[in-house]
């Protein structure tokens, strides 16, 4: 079997996740964690199998005109997998 290795980043986002079972907004995690640049993150636990991509949700969204529009946001949520994964 395969040892995984973690990023820093993949180790916090991995630990947030568990800590907080749950169906994530890439974006809201990056805020939550203060993590710039948290898809390359996500993508890579994803390509782990620690995380999986969701439906998405859509929510509104105001852009920097002040328009309040409808938008799509790609959702992650843990694997089995991810759950049980000790960082």
């Amino acid at each position: 079997m395969e040892e995984i290795v973690l990023t820093d980043n993949g180790k916090l986002v991995l630990e947030y996740m568990q800590a907080h079972d749950r169906v994530f907004v890439g974006k809201d995690l990056g805020d939550a964690m203060n993590i710039k640049g948290i898809y390359p993150t996500l993508h890579s636990l994803i390509r782990k199998e620690l995380v999986a991509a969701s439906d998405p949700i859509t929510r509104d969204f105001t852009n920097n005109k002040g328009e309040t529009k409808p938008k799509e946001y790609k959702t992650y949520v843990l694997t089995e997998k991810g759950r049980h994964y000790s960082i």
